[in-house]
């Protein structure tokens, strides 16, 4: 009979390699769902006629690299409160985005917060939703 204790040196050796591709691949997959959203949500600022579509992927950009790196504070946060804490991150974002448009477009346009709500609706609808729904 062949003793476990043969898997310990080999995990000594690969545990380190085996981290650092799991770390490497979780940062793809986020990197991947970032520039996901970042298209949606310039589909949908175009289908809105917000503005070109440069403009619309260089504002989709912007507005969800600013709600991004304020939500990563918020998302550790988020399993605890389960969907109602889906709901208050997606108003979180709508306000984040809403005045970064503000700031690239004009300060207090409504077109630009019914972009941020049109916009995080699609973004959330198509693609957070479902994956909390389908990870319960």
């Amino acid at each position: 009979m062949v003793s476990p204790n043969w898997i310990a040196p080999l995990l000594d050796v690969a545990g380190p390699g085996l981290m650092l591709g799991m770390l490497a691949l979780a940062v793809g997959a986020l990197v991947l769902l970032f520039l996901l959203i970042v298209v949606i949500e310039s589909a949908a600022l175009q289908l809105l006629s917000w503005d070109t579509f440069r403009r619309c992927m260089r504002a989709s950009f912007w507005m969800n690299l600013a709600s991004t790196l304020v939500g990563f504070l918020f998302l550790t946060q988020i399993p605890r409160f389960g969907l109602a804490g889906l709901v208050i991150s997606m108003l979180l974002t709508i306000g984040i985005e809403g005045l970064v448009l503000n700031h690239l477009i004009g300060v207090g346009n409504r077109r630009n917060w019914l972009a941020a709500v049109v916009t995080n609706l699609a973004s959330y609808f198509l693609i957070i939703f479902p994956t909390y729904l389908f990870s319960q």
